[in-house]
């Protein structure tokens, strides 16, 4: 336990120097930023477009961000899908295949019977499909 402790101690102090450097790193950029913009205008004009571009940079940031994590949540989801799906066929697959083999006549007419509800209301074909979609 002492040696995931320590571990996660380190991870932290390692975050927290990275966001500290990164810090300093933005506050210099804006620096710069403002004796740049200094040149062509006057001093409180500099500082207002200097404020302006961090934010500008920060609204990137969050939007990138952004985009990056909805398209994790889409994979995670389809992993979950697949696994969801390969645990339901181990659960039913090998019960439902020995009562196919066990009872062929009640597996074929439960077939035929889905498949006619299916084919016969769009309510339920459409349930289904919304189902298989999720």
């Amino acid at each position: 336990m002492s040696g995931l402790l320590s571990r996660a101690i380190v991870v932290v102090a390692v975050l927290v120097a990275c966001v500290i450097g990164l810090t300093a790193a933005f506050g210099l950029l804006v620096a710069a930023d403002y004796f740049a913009f200094a040149i062509i205008l006057s001093p409180p004009f500099a500082a207002l477009a200097a404020a302006g571009t961090a934010v500008l940079f920060c609204i990137l940031a969050v939007i990138i961000g952004k985009l990056i994590l909805s398209s994790m949540k889409k994979r995670a989801r389809v992993r979950l899908q697949t696994r969801i799906a390969s645990i339901i066929g181990e659960v039913f697959g090998a019960d439902l295949g020995e009562f196919t083999e066990r009872h062929p006549a009640r597996s074929l007419g439960a077939a035929l019977a889905a498949g006619f509800a299916i084919g016969f209301s769009p309510k339920l074909r459409k349930a289904l499909l919304n189902l298989l979609r999720r």
